[in-house]
């Protein structure tokens, strides 16, 4: 029986930690801050860029990809790995040497074809009274515009925070990164001029 309280009051004391501690991880304060759109659009564009330039193509060498992998490392971070996913076909039974072969029937849409736009871009900042868990990130999002039912409703947001040298870095992606299927092609949206 005493093994029974004893084990309830570590349980009752754990709980109210628990509690506690959750209190003290709310911000004390929080803001919001517009973001110059013209220097958010740069961003972005920078990044499509290279997706758009890569997806046009056919296929390219294991020399090519092996460079590819760096430049979009040195732009993406750890997101290159889930972006060149989607570019390529991946086929196990090839050889290792062989061409890798541009995914051609996905779209991923991009600031550089129609209807797409950046519509937000804005700075988060939240302020605890332990000054380790103050954060700021950078919202960028981007959405489609234009009149095609199966892209109505698509939005994709750039997640970015600074690194130790107070420059923006790619943290992370939320909303459709691509659509796959014979219907779709990075031709699928024409392209602006």
């Amino acid at each position: 029986m005493r093994r029974f309280y004893l084990f309830s009051f570590i349980l009752v004391i754990l709980f109210l930690s628990a509690c506690q501690s959750s209190e003290q991880l709310k911000p004390i304060k929080e803001e919001t801050i517009d973001f110059n759109i013209n220097t958010a659009i740069e961003m972005v564009e920078k990044k499509e860029k290279m997706i758009i330039d890569l997806a046009l193509r056919e296929k390219v060498s294991k020399l090519e990809y092996k460079e590819l992998e760096k430049s979009f490392t040195e732009e993406f971070g750890v997101h290159a790995k889930d972006i060149l996913s989607i570019l390529f076909i991946h086929n196990m039974d090839s050889d290792p040497e062989s061409d890798m072969y541009v995914q051609q029937n996905t779209l991923y849409p991009t600031v550089f074809h129609k209807g797409i736009t950046i519509t937000n871009a804005v700075i988060y900042k939240s302020y605890f009274e332990n000054e380790f868990f103050n954060q700021t990130s950078l919202s960028i999002k981007e959405e489609y515009v234009g009149d095609d039912e199966k892209l109505k409703d698509w939005k994709r947001e750039y997640i970015f925070t600074p690194n130790k040298n107070g420059e923006w870095e790619l943290n992370g992606f939320s909303g459709v990164m691509n659509f796959l299927g014979e219907d779709y092609n990075m031709n699928y949206l024409e392209l602006k001029r």
